[in-house]
């Protein structure tokens, strides 16, 4: 009788230790899954924060591209001399009554200035550029320079400059730097088809061209 009891008493701590060994496996087996959505979860998050990292990269340099387009078509490349390169804003430039005058109009331009002599470069952050003011007069061929600004950066918008005068006009003497900024400008105008103001007719064209009266 004893080991009758003995014998079902073992029996039963044999299930009692299967049963928590399965309960065991079972805890394991669900913490497992725990942890691998859990991991899951880290990893897609992992990998949503990159590509938005590389879309905003990317947004970045299409930004920064566009940029640098649009400021390549403002400026246009006119010359290059003693180690500097000239480039026309083509977005400022406009025609104006030339002051004093009802009937004559003539171009206001801004030339950019960068140098591009490396070896006499002075190292500046932002870098350093030239910005030169001239009024350009094609009826007579001349030009007229209102002032020249050293910048960093953003120019100020409060510039000193020589009041317009008559007697400030330069006649274009060929070879001449300023020869080659007007007709380079010139150029420019006519390929814009803004060699002569909207309004100017074919008679004043004639008239200033040709010196032809009608």
């Amino acid at each position: 009788m004893k080991k009758y009891a003995y014998f079902c008493g073992f029996l039963l701590m044999v299930f009692f230790f299967l049963g928590s060994l399965s309960v065991q496996a079972e805890e394991i087996k669900n913490n497992t899954g725990n942890i691998e959505i859990k991991n899951e979860n880290v990893d897609a998050e992992k990998w949503n924060k990159k590509d938005k990292i590389l879309e905003n990269r990317e947004e970045t340099k299409s930004v920064e591209l566009e940029q640098e387009k649009n400021k390549k078509d403002r400026y246009i490349l006119l010359l290059k001399d003693n180690g500097f390169a000239y480039y026309l804003d083509s977005q400022n430039v406009k025609w104006k009554p030339i002051p004093y005058s009802e009937t004559e109009e003539i171009l206001d331009v801004w030339i950019k200035l960068i140098n591009v002599d490396s070896s006499e470069e002075e190292y500046s952050y932002p870098k350093k550029y030239f910005l030169e003011h001239y009024y350009i007069r094609p009826k007579r061929q001349q030009i007229q320079f209102l002032s020249e600004l050293e910048v960093a950066g953003r120019p100020d918008n409060a510039i000193k400059e020589r009041a317009y005068s008559v007697h400030n006009w330069e006649n274009i003497v060929s070879g001449s730097l300023e020869d080659e900024i007007y007709h380079k400008v010139m150029a420019v105008m006519k390929k814009k088809n803004q060699f002569w103001p909207a309004h100017t007719s074919v008679r004043d064209v004639l008239e200033d061209i040709f010196r032809i009266s009608l």
